[in-house]
């Protein structure tokens, strides 16, 4: 067994619950802006990578469900089961082990959504607006 401090798993799940709440925030943002360009698409030429965004988009809800599910469960283990500064089983910490390695990827994978459809559709309208000049 090894001996963590309950308050630090539990500030740590504080924590990931902010970044699941600003990633859900940022994924409506993106949907919004996808909704307005796709309403601005009269002549459907960015149809494919609407398509696409829209995929990616709603699984990040799926995401972010399943994460928040998740910590929600851990942070009841944690204030069920135990007291503050008593060591917690192993299997606790693999779950929080599992947890910090799934939220580090899910903030990296959203950010690289979040940057890859800022950067086409910045190109692609740009591109656009100068070819209607």
């Amino acid at each position: 067994m090894e001996e963590f401090n309950q308050t630090q798993y539990l500030h740590e799940n504080e924590t990931w619950k902010r970044i699941l709440e600003f990633i859900q925030t940022e994924n409506v943002y993106l949907k919004n802006r996808l909704a307005q360009i796709t309403k601005a698409d009269r002549q459907n030429k960015f149809l494919e990578e609407i398509e696409q965004y829209q995929n990616e988009l709603l699984a990040e809800d799926d995401t972010i469900s399943m994460l928040r599910n998740d910590v929600s469960k851990q942070e009841k283990r944690l204030k069920k089961e135990y007291l503050p500064d008593r060591l917690l089983t192993s299997e606790i910490s693999e779950i929080q082990k599992k947890l910090r390695k799934e939220i580090e990827i899910a903030e990296q994978k959203f950010n690289s959504l979040k940057f890859a459809f800022n950067h086409y559709f910045s190109e692609k309208l740009i591109a656009q607006q100068g070819s209607v000049d």
